[in-house]
């Protein structure tokens, strides 16, 4: 009742009114609803968007046989590598027989190993993102299954287990030149052969947290607390090297080549024991225009318990082909017994595996072309022919490669090589500009390889590939496959916090049953020359 008598008192009184008059004019005003309100629908598209490559990182895995295995530790095969190896005379003298012929064959064996990656959602992610398509858990395991094909891809070509590039040779030095920033004095020079995955893995160095550069012993943590050590994929670092140099001058460095090795990085300064990363070249020789500074990474980063090692293997990984091409991974060379001609043009070698492999000399300027031919591709499909009778199927590129040479060809020295035809739209005049070779004709096999980009390629090498087998070879379906103990599986953990736990593995290994129908071109140079760093 009280409450009441004190309303009605208020409602009595004129002042009262009009001074509450006055203030709900003010909050009506304040109330005029707009954008900044935010009463507002939120327009999203409820399809998440997956604005990343995928598919163009996976351009042999995607189209490699994958073979079911039959358990075990190990996957393995017998093969006859060659008949009358010896070479018996053929003829047979008046009533006797003729000479009895070898056969030479092999056992081979490739351990399984076991590729995988993990990833987790939160229980409140998944809340938060259950109207969307895919939604939490589901962009969580197709990423990571996306992720492992991406990571065996490289694995499928830099792989590199059983291919150790040991110790780096030391370099030899020459002063020169006027346009280098040396101080006269002496100045000394370091070089660390890398692998496939030392060359992929090499960023910018952290000095703060000192990480990245050139890639050491890795140490990987793991989502069950385990951790894994391996190679990150580069060699055991040379001894360093030292000339005198006038102030200005640049340094040329020139390593002897080591097989296997797809790049080498360079480690420069004024003191022996205080040597910076410079810069990484494909080849083995490079025009240091100074020393490295100090703020980047010094070659002591990659020692291990004080001591430098070999870091180019990862046994965790399986071989990929460049470790097959440039070493013996599985067994000696099969075939080299039946050449019709045994004899090597400069240049070529055969490695221990059986492969052919261009190494192109110190100081090149790349592919050499004249016309329609490329030397260095004729000499690989020439020898090809010569020792195995096969033509391989496909060349393999970098992008870079494939800019610096795959045009030249059809540049202005050629035009008298070439009669060129202009596509125009007759309403527009449309003419498309560019122009590059996207496929070589094997002059000795006959057949036409088809030229392709590949993504973890290194510049300065190129990889002839092989897709059939090249004659008939019985018992062998494919030339190379994922022979797989397990394919790709999901695993979904046991809770051990409000998370959702997946792994994506899958347990393989890459057999390669005629190494020789891969060959490879290494140690090119772009078509200036000598790298400058």
């Amino acid at each position: 009742m009280l409450n009441n008598e004190i309303v009605a008192a208020l409602l009595a009184n004129d002042g009262f009114i009009k001074g509450i008059g006055s203030k709900l004019g003010t909050i009506a005003k304040a109330d005029t609803i707009g954008q900044a309100t935010g009463l507002l629908w939120y327009d999203l598209r409820p399809v998440v968007q997956l604005l990343y490559p995928f598919k163009e990182l996976i351009p042999e895995i995607s189209r490699l046989p994958r073979v079911s295995a039959d358990g075990g530790n190990a996957f393995h095969w017998k093969r006859i590598t060659a008949v009358n190896p010896g070479a018996i005379a053929l003829g047979v003298s008046e009533g006797n027989r003729g000479g009895r012929i070898a056969i030479t064959e092999q056992d081979q064996q490739a351990s399984y190993k076991t590729l995988g990656l993990e990833s987790s959602v939160t229980f409140e992610a998944r809340l938060g993102a259950e109207n969307l398509t895919p939604d939490a858990l589901g962009v969580a395991v197709q990423s990571t299954l996306r992720s492992v094909m991406i990571g065996e891809e490289q694995a499928l070509i830099l792989g590199n287990a059983s291919t150790p590039l040991g110790q780096t040779p030391t370099p030899t030095l020459a002063a020169g030149g006027s346009a280098g920033s040396w101080a006269a004095g002496t100045a000394y020079v370091a070089c660390v052969a890398l692998s496939g995955y030392g060359w992929l893995n090499t960023t910018p160095w952290n000095g703060g947290t000192g990480t990245g550069g050139v890639p050491g012993q890795i140490t990987k943590n793991n989502a069950d607390g385990s951790a894994d050590v391996f190679g990150g994929g580069s060699a055991k670092p040379s001894a360093a090297a030292s000339v005198t140099v006038s102030a200005n001058q640049s340094v040329t460095a020139t390593v002897a080549v080591v097989p296997g090795a797809v790049a080498y990085a360079w480690f420069a300064g004024t003191a022996s024991g205080a040597l910076y990363f410079r810069g990484v070249s494909c080849t083995n020789q490079v025009t240091l225009g100074g020393p490295g500074a100090t703020t980047s990474q010094p070659l002591s980063a990659l020692q291990v318990g004080g001591a430098y090692q070999d870091n180019s293997t990862n046994l965790l990984l399986p071989d990929g082909i460049l470790s097959q091409i440039f070493g013996s991974v599985f067994g000696a060379a099969p075939g080299t017994a039946m050449a019709g001609n045994p004899n090597l043009p400069q240049n070529l070698s055969l490695s221990a595996g059986g492969s052919l492999i261009y190494t192109a000399p110190a100081g090149n300027t790349g592919l050499t072309i004249a016309g329609t031919n490329i030397a260095e591709f004729d000499a690989v499909l020439r020898a090809a022919y010569d020792q195995y009778k096969l033509g391989f199927d496909r060349i393999l590129m970098s992008a870079a490669d494939i800019q610096n040479f795959m045009g030249t060809m059809l540049g202005q020295n050629a035009a008298a090589s070439f009669r060129i035809f202009f596509d125009a739209d007759a309403e527009t005049g449309r003419i498309i500009a560019g122009r590059r070779v996207t496929s070589y004709l094997n002059k000795w096999f006959g057949n036409t390889l088809d030229i392709e980009v590949h993504p973890f390629l290194p510049p300065g090498t190129v990889l002839f590939w092989s897709d059939r087998t090249p004659y008939e070879l019985a018992g062998v379906a494919n030339l190379l496959e994922a022979h797989v103990r397990q394919d790709y599986y999901q695993i979904q953990w046991p809770f051990q916090s409000r998370r959702y736990e997946y792994g994506v593995y899958c347990d393989e290994v890459f057999a390669c049953y005629f190494t020789p129908a891969f060959a490879a071109i290494t140690n090119l140079n772009a078509p200036t020359g000598n790298a400058g760093i």
